[in-house]
């Protein structure tokens, strides 16, 4: 039972360092002149946990107001910057050039508009090693600013520190409802949340339609897994639930029933997404025979919508309606066709969770955890889905979300236990090294520690992983530990390769072994093949995935080809596995070659043709990390007769070599360029290092 606490008991169990960390409130000054009383109470509460809380009014401007008054706070020597949260209208920083630092996101930047082709990212303020240039201010959308990424900084993510957004969505003050006072409504519940003794012990797990390409394995894999991150929610049956979207036709309205439980401390969506969408459901799903025959009405008559009224029309009718489906054409009257539409919209509505109806949902969990496209996009003025969690009438108080399309195959779920042992969940994002994943809300939320020794442990973990972030020997004591998740961390921030080949193939854990494979991803180095066949055996199919997709990028073959006859025996006798064959499929496309990829190479090497098209064709071999190709990509990128365009989309698309055993002899080339080419133009000589460092780190 959760209980609110007396001040003295919360300073008793609270988890704080005994050296303050530094919290930095970062909020426009009409919203504090509207909400002062409730800010300065969510200041007090951090207080009395221990963080050193600051508010930060101003009428900001630009982000690098916002930017620069952080930085001068974390270099304030005496007390340690742990994190910010923006309240209200801060500054939006819209990045560029910087694709490969997003999980699935690759709009090409000239064709399409600069506020649909960027990234919307607070990495701008809470990785201090990233360098941005201004580009423009967006004079359509207030507070938005565009920035490139430089060759001056960091060209791979790590945060400083953690943050948070709280916004309100624009769709709920569309909607009649006061603006101001959703933000006060908010920060009083987030405060009551603070006062709680809330040990997170029941959480539930969606898994959406489409998703993962419906890998049941992937699904029925998740209780080991989480009974590793939530141990304490699996010590009874009402501690856990997994949730499927075959489980009813309409599942919308089970998980609506569900958000409003008021247990439940966490809740995971994992599905497609939109900004003002969950899509939960197959729109239109037959369970009979009847339904099946009816959608087939249906579809052809949307499909007949497309020739009505044309010279297409009849023959439409002729094909479709008398040769080859032999349906009566009333289904195709006006009568019908009115019909028909009419129930596309309310299967679509039954079918998918829409943010106006989810602002009059309780959506109870403290924490949701939206592993979608686009539901974390603050900066849509049309509303964000991870916004009316958050400010709707529910107990949530923090959402991660994504402002882009997300990756399906990413480790979403990296280091979830921390929350579990009582870590301020800003602690959880600051291990996302993803330029769209945001925490939507608090961020200094957590749950509270079991025990005393576990909050003992959770205050000495906080305190490493502000003060003694990258330092070896604290996170060597760690990988000795009994508890799984310390051991997971240890590793992650030790990137020892040595060592996590050594875990991958002896520790009992599944968090920890996915653990030890994604810093042999990142790290490349001599041990990736033996990785990678290890691997490939693992029993958590998570982690054969993966090895699945390094493999791939890496487009080698292997000695006496062991990687290709690997993968050949996963296919072959792991057909269960589905996603796991989709992967291992294009691995075998990368080392064997493939007749598409050949016609695209052979654009891109064409003088002949336009260079629209040369780029176009070079662009492809960001996904399909091709080794053959590099050759042509090297010479296109030192080509100075080529339009400066082709050269510089060479030279990016280099960079997504990051894993291919060539990867030196690309640096070298590159900078053999910049030696020979002495008047090489500034936007090349930039793209030739950022590519250089993503190489090399």
């Amino acid at each position: 039972m959760k209980k609110i606490l007396t001040i003295i008991l919360l300073a008793a169990t609270c988890v704080a360092t005994q050296a303050r960390n530094v919290f930095g409130i970062f909020i426009d000054s009409r919203t504090y002149a509207a909400c002062s009383s409730e800010v300065d109470a969510y200041r007090d509460v951090l207080r009395q946990e221990g963080l050193d809380a600051r508010i930060f009014s101003a009428d900001w401007q630009t982000p690098e107001q916002v930017r620069e008054r952080i930085r001068s706070l974390a270099a304030d020597g005496r007390h340690p910057l742990e994190g910010v949260v923006f309240i209200g209208d801060i500054p939006i920083a819209m990045i560029r050039e910087a694709q490969w630092l997003t999980t699935a996101f690759k709009m090409n930047e000239q064709r399409f508009p600069i506020f649909e082709s960027s990234v919307a990212s607070d990495r701008y303020y809470d990785d201090f090693g990233l360098d941005f240039e201004l580009i423009s201010r967006d004079p359509d959308h207030e507070g938005v600013s565009y920035y490139r990424l430089t060759e001056k900084g960091d060209v791979h993510i790590s945060c400083d520190i953690y943050s948070g957004r709280i916004k309100v969505p624009q769709c709920m003050t569309d909607a009649g409802m006061d603006s101001d006072e959703l933000m006060r409504a908010y920060l009083r519940k987030v405060v009551a949340a603070h006062r709680e003794a809330n040990p997170l012990d029941k959480f539930a797990f969606f898994y959406g339609n489409g998703y993962n390409s419906e890998d049941m394995n992937i699904w029925r894999q998740r209780p080991i897994q989480y009974k590793e991150y939530f141990p304490y929610a699996f010590r009874k049956a009402s501690g856990n639930r997994f949730l499927n979207f075959h489980q009813e036709k309409e599942m919308k309205w089970n998980l609506f029933t569900e958000l409003q439980r008021d247990d439940v401390d966490l809740f995971q969506f994992t599905e497609h997404g939109a900004p003002e969408t969950q899509y939960i459901s197959p729109s239109g799903e037959a369970r009979s025979i009847d339904e099946n025959l009816y959608n087939l009405k249906r579809v052809t008559a949307r499909q007949y919508l497309r020739w009505k009224g044309t010279k297409e029309d009849e023959r439409f009718q002729r094909a479709a309606l008398d040769s080859v489906f032999h349906l009566s054409r009333e289904i195709v009257s006006d009568s019908s066709l009115a019909a028909f539409a009419k129930d596309d919209s309310l299967i679509q509505r039954n079918a998918n969770i829409y943010q106006d109806e989810l602002a009059y949902v309780r959506s109870n969990p403290r924490v949701v955890i939206l592993n979608a496209c686009f539901n974390g996009s603050f900066h849509n003025p049309e509303g964000y889905v991870a916004g009316v969690h958050v400010f709707g009438p529910g107990k949530c108080v923090a959402v991660q979300g994504n402002t882009v399309n997300a990756l399906q195959d990413k480790w979403e779920d990296k280091l979830l236990g921390y929350l579990s042992e009582g870590l301020r969940i800003g602690f959880w994002q600051q291990e996302f090294t993803f330029l769209e994943s945001h925490i939507i809300g608090d961020p200094t939320f957590r749950f509270s520690p079991h025990d005393k020794a576990e909050s003992k442990r959770a205050a000495r973990l906080e305190k490493d992983l502000v003060s003694h972030r990258h330092d070896a020997r604290t996170w060597n004591k760690y990988l000795r530990s009994e508890y799984p998740n310390d051991r997971a961390a240890a590793i992650l921030h030790l990137a020892d390769a040595g060592k996590a080949l050594e875990l991958l193939k002896e520790d009992p854990s599944w968090v920890v072994r996915i653990s030890a494979f994604d810093v042999l991803r990142r790290t490349a180095g001599d041990e990736a093949e033996e990785a990678i066949l290890t691997a490939v055996n693992d029993p958590f199919e998570l982690v054969v995935r993966q090895a699945c997709r390094f493999a791939s990028a890496r487009g080698d073959a292997g000695r006496d080809s062991s990687l290709v006859r690997a993968m050949e025996k996963l296919m072959k006798y792991n057909q269960d596995l589905a996603r796991v064959n989709w992967d291992a499929d294009d691995a075998l496309t990368m080392m064997r070659g493939h007749v598409h990829l050949d016609e695209e190479l052979a654009k891109a090497a064409d003088s002949a043709l336009p260079g629209m098209q040369r780029i176009y064709a070079m662009r492809s071999f960001r996904n399909y990390r091709y080794l053959k190709a590099v050759p042509v990509l090297l010479a296109n990128a030192g080509d100075t007769a080529l339009d400066v365009n082709v050269r510089q989309v060479a030279m990016e698309t280099l960079g997504w070599f990051d894993c291919a055993p060539v990867r030196g002899h690309i640096v070298a080339v590159l900078k053999q360029m910049i030696e020979n080419e002495q008047d090489m133009p500034e936007v090349l000589k930039s793209e030739n290092l950022k590519t250089q460092k993503r190489l090399s780190e």
